[in-house]
């Protein structure tokens, strides 16, 4: 599968909600995170990111984009707000490379580090992102920011067994 990964461009940001409904989706089909879906918050505003040079997109051989990945500066390092690719194009490597470019970015501004907060056991995270390099940080590691942000998901239905705090570098 042919696919480029680029830092997001201004036509971008139209694809990407619909892309993020559809990744999001699947986690209506995993036991653990089906009743978490919901559609209170509606889509994301992407037009931050993008300004601040934290959004990259795949696209796929038409040019068509297929995933993201947005990331943040929490704790002076990149954060890894979300990453999602279209179900049709899973499994095919897009996902790691988006992280892949999160990290160089990272190591662009002289930093290796990029954190991010998932669910534990659905496959395609905690587990997909120990295979790129990440590790689960236990609490005592956490940062007040990245309690904050699990204190947060909390807050907000996710329940606390399924949530990690995970870091690379």
């Amino acid at each position: 599968m042919e696919f480029t990964i680029t830092p997001s461009r201004e036509e971008d940001l139209a694809a990407l909600p619909e892309i993020e409904r559809r990744a999001w989706d699947l986690f209506s089909t995993h036991p653990l995170t089906a009743a978490l879906v919901t559609d209170e918050d509606g889509p994301r505003d992407f037009s931050a990111a993008h300004a601040a040079g934290a959004l990259w997109v795949a696209r796929d051989a038409s040019g068509t984009p297929v995933g993201f990945a947005l990331a943040e500066i929490v704790d002076a390092h990149w954060h890894l707000g979300e990453l999602d690719v279209l179900p049709d194009y899973g499994r095919k490597g897009i996902g790691t490379a988006l992280v892949r470019a999160v990290l160089a970015a990272a190591r662009e501004r002289g930093d290796g580090i990029v954190t991010l907060t998932t669910f534990r056991e659905v496959p395609w995270n905690a587990p997909f992102y120990e295979r790129v390099g990440f590790r689960p940080l236990t609490e005592d590691e956490m940062s007040p920011a990245l309690c904050k942000r699990i204190e947060y998901e909390i807050a907000h239905g996710f329940p606390p067994a399924l949530r990690v705090a995970m870091r690379f570098g």
